[in-house]
Parts: structure tokens; sequence; C-alpha cells
């Protein structure tokens, strides 16, 4: 019998109220994760909706299975958001009403030490969403200095990373989350330590996983997906998730995406989604109390014209 693992969906309420246009329609969860907003998704639709779910993980896919087992109208896949067109095609889905993201590492994750995820528990210096391909390990034991450093700046945007990246190179081989963290806190002290060592575990896993450009792939099939009317909702944690969302949603909101030097428009480009929410979503201090992972969260609607 799977247990199910206590979790709180960021926004779940605001979310899906933003997605269900239609409680007869087609949508996607491109990140079910252990199916927090899937269930509420579900809740929202009539007999004829249905529901597709994405995740890498089968242990999280198990999990959300187990959450939704009353539900008939629910399909799970296995596979990343990226490959969504591929599968939603093999599965005789050619247009979609809805897709949400919630993007991140779930908390059953991070708080799992084999993951290698978080730098909280010592355990294996992996970061894999999935068990193949190179881990976190592999990254920082056959990097350049540059190249480490290159990541730790762009993916974890963090003002340290040439001495960071200096350090670990200097200490390596690490083939565990607190030898690498050891090696950050060498060079990083006082109050800015433990924000320091989350962006570098963030750089690295998102580097691991080619995770932003997996998203914009993810996001340009879900926008030609979509039906008129469709909604696109995106909850993000941080800034460079965030910004590639703006944008992108911007961009298929613009009559014209020409260079702002450009004297006349050439691209002929049209507007294929409108903007629903001009400034993001955000948890409220209730949320906040409840869940202080939800703090960071931005979520952000769009809908097909």
């Amino acid at each position: 019998m799977t247990t199910l693992y206590q979790h709180t969906p960021v926004l779940r309420d605001e979310a899906v109220r933003q997605l269900v246009v239609s409680p007869a329609g087609v949508y996607v969860d491109a990140t079910c994760g252990l199916g927090g907003h899937s269930e509420k998704i579900c809740e929202q639709l009539g007999p004829q909706g249905r529901l597709f779910c994405f995740d890498l993980d089968p242990r999280a896919l198990e999990i959300a299975n187990a959450r939704l087992i009353r539900f008939t109208n629910v399909h799970f896949i296995q596979n990343n958001f990226d490959k969504m067109k591929v599968e939603l095609h093999a599965a005789g889905v050619r247009h979609i009403d809805g897709v949400l993201y919630d993007l991140g590492v779930s908390s059953m994750e991070i708080d799992a030490p084999e993951r290698g995820f978080s730098f909280m528990q010592d355990g294996p210096l992996d970061m894999r969403m999935q068990h193949d391909g190179t881990t976190a390990a592999d990254l920082v034991n056959t990097s350049s200095r540059e190249s480490l450093e290159a990541i730790i700046r762009e993916y974890g945007e963090e003002r340290f990373s040439g001495r960071i990246a200096r350090s670990i190179v200097e200490t390596r081989p690490h083939t565990r989350t607190g030898s690498l963290a050891d090696a950050v806190r060498r060079v990083v002290h006082g109050p800015h330590v433990n924000k320091s060592l989350a962006r570098v575990f963030q750089a690295l896993r998102i580097a691991v996983n080619h995770e932003l450009e997996s998203l914009k792939t993810s996001l340009d099939t879900a926008i030609t997906l979509l039906n008129p009317g469709g909604r696109l909702v995106v909850i993000a944690y941080h800034s460079l998730e965030d910004r590639i969302v703006k944008h992108r949603i911007r961009e298929a909101a613009s009559d014209c995406i020409c260079p702002p030097e450009a004297p006349v428009c050439v691209c002929g480009h049209r507007a294929e989604m409108k903007i629903i929410n001009k400034k993001p979503l955000t948890p409220s201090d209730e949320e906040i109390a409840k869940n202080p992972r939800s703090r960071s969260a931005r979520c952000r609607v769009a809908e097909k014209l």
C-alpha cells in the first residue's frame, strides 16, 4: 500500500481557479509531483473532462496515483514536460484547454538525503530528476573552475561565484552533499552562508537537469497546443524561471517582437496570448505562515486568443 506523503500545494486554489475554464476540457499538470494541484483540478472537472499528469519521478507518480485513485479521468505519464506534445499526440490529444506548471523541486525530493538536492542533510551528490545522465558529482569533479563559476553565477545568481568555484576545485573530489557544502563554507561566512549554499545547490541542480532549456521548449509547446480561451498557468520560485515565463508570455501577447531600435515592424508577429494578471499572483500571509517554502512563489496566467 502506498503511503501518501504529506505536502501542501502552493497557491492551489488560486492557480486551479485560473486554470479550469471548462469542466469538460482537457488539462495538463506538467509537474504533477505528489498530486496536490492535480487533485484540485480533478475536483473541478465534469464527466467529460480529462487530466494528463506529467512527472519524471516514478515514486511521485505512484503517490499521486494513490491520491487520485477515486478519479477515472486522470492519466499519468512518466516523462519530462518538454515531451508534452509527443506524449499527448500518442494519447490521441491534439489540443488542450489548460496547462499548469509548478516549477522547482518537490518537498519530498528536497527532504530525501539520497537524492542530494539539499545542503541541509548529508547524502550522495546526485541531484538528477531521473536516474540516468550526469550527476552533480560528475559536474563538480570534472568541470573547469571557469565553467563552475559560470554555472554558479548564471544559474544561482551568486555574487561569490568566483571564490566558491575556486574552493570547490581546490577541495575536490566531492561525492557527498556535505563535502560540497563544506567547500562553500570555507569561503563564505556569517549571515550569507545559507543563502549562498542554497544558490549553489540550485545552480547545480538546474545545470544537471537542463531545467531552463526544458522549460523554454515546454512553454513553446504548451502555447501551440492550447485551444482558444485555454489557459497557461505557471508558478515559479526563483527569478531565472520567472523571468523566462514572463518574457515568453509577453512575447506571445505582443503584436511585434522586433528589436526596439527597428524603425518599422518587419517580424510579422501577431499576438496569440493575452496576459490575465498584470502582476503575478503571490501567496497570502496566511499561506506563507503555514508553508514558508511558498514565500517566493509567483504565479503568472495567460490565455490563448
